[in-house]
């Protein structure tokens, strides 16, 4: 029994599919970018809430459709899948009302938060897709 552990090799590393990268690196600078416009403590929930939901978004794309899908695919279940876009539909979805506006007032002061977090949710998806297609190209190449 030897008690010297076998050197750490680079091909011992899984390799990271780059739509997993692109996904969640665009997700976080969306959130950071966003909270850049409010301060430094919206700068870190944002991103890391956008990067939290990206990943378990990417975990999904994993197992159906998988990342040699068509990109239309991994563009739709990559926004159906994360969890923020979800809560966001869901929160529209509740305060309807006062997106049409038939209500108004102090209890619709937060109503156009649920479509401006899910349009942050729409752009996460296209950077790994493009960072995939860059990675694609280049290996072709």
């Amino acid at each position: 029994m030897a008690l010297v552990e076998k050197p750490f090799r680079r091909r011992d590393m899984k390799n990271v599919h780059p739509f997993v990268y692109g996904h969640v690196i665009a997700a976080f600078l969306a959130g950071a970018i966003t909270g850049t416009f409010f301060d430094l403590e919206a700068v870190m929930v944002f991103s890391s809430v956008l990067a939290a939901s990206a990943v378990v978004s990417v975990l999904v794309c994993w197992r159906w459709p998988g990342f040699a899908a068509a990109g239309w695919k991994l563009w739709l279940i990559g926004i159906l899948a994360n969890p923020l876009f979800l809560a966001a539909v869901a929160f529209s979805a509740d305060q309807y009302e006062c997106l049409l506006g038939q209500r108004t007032g102090w209890n619709c002061m937060f109503s156009d938060l649920g479509p401006l977090v899910a349009g942050m949710c729409l752009l996460p998806p296209i950077g790994g897709l493009l960072w995939r297609w860059w990675k694609r190209r280049g290996a072709a190449a």
